[in-house]
């Protein structure tokens, strides 16, 4: 067995030939290939800034606020005639 190359001690392959590599030059080896192989993900939406993010944030407190009062009030009513 002189002839034989030595085994690795990681992966129980011989040093020329490891897991890593593929047969063929430029050719993913994984599962996810498509990071690998140059495409990227389709953009996501563009991110809303300054005066837009600030309104937006403001209806939507002041809606929740709303809809808060709104059941207070409603509560405070129902209480109010059922008792006496």
């Amino acid at each position: 067995m002189p002839d034989e190359p030595p085994m690795s001690i990681t992966s129980l392959t011989t040093p020329d030939r490891t897991i890593a590599q593929s047969d063929r030059p430029g050719q993913a080896t994984g599962g996810r290939h498509s990071e690998r192989m140059g495409h990227r993900p389709a953009p996501g939406p563009e991110k809303m800034r300054g005066l837009r993010l600030i309104a937006v944030w403001v209806g939507l407190t002041a809606g929740s606020w709303a809809v808060l009062g709104g059941a207070g009030y409603g509560l405070y009513t129902l209480v109010g005639s059922l008792l006496p």
